[in-house]
């Protein structure tokens, strides 16, 4: 991978992550954790990181529109299917994400084999 292909993915992911916050935050503004001081706090993260993830997203989507939009589907199809999952699948994937940082080779040939496996079935 090249540094800046290297470099796109990994402001994407900020990206990624300030949006996810983002949407957090504003779920709590309609719960009972939006009291008082946290309440004042969650306003001001609201107006720290909006502006910087809409100038980013525009940097990184203006600079490598394919690569960017390829990345966005790839994030877009795992939030979703995380999101859909039960507690115990979601420990299960824990754990496979785990076992990735310690032998990632292994578990990129182990899910590369299993998605050829049952595509070629399809």
């Amino acid at each position: 991978m090249t540094p800046d292909k290297k470099n796109l993915i990994t402001l994407l992911e900020t990206i990624i992550l300030m949006q996810m916050m983002m949407e957090n935050l504003e779920l709590l503004q309609g719960t009972h954790y939006n009291k008082s001081n946290l309440k004042i706090k969650i306003k001001t993260l609201l107006k720290e990181i909006t502006p910087l993830a809409e100038r980013d997203y525009n940097i990184v989507f203006n600079n490598g529109e394919m690569d960017t939009q390829s990345i966005v589907m790839e994030y877009d199809k795992l939030v979703s299917f995380i999101s859909l999952q039960q507690l115990p699948q979601k420990v299960a994937l824990s754990q496979i994400v785990e076992s990735w940082n310690y032998e990632p080779k292994t578990i990129e040939a182990t899910c590369h084999r299993i998605i050829k496996k049952y595509k070629s079935v399809a």
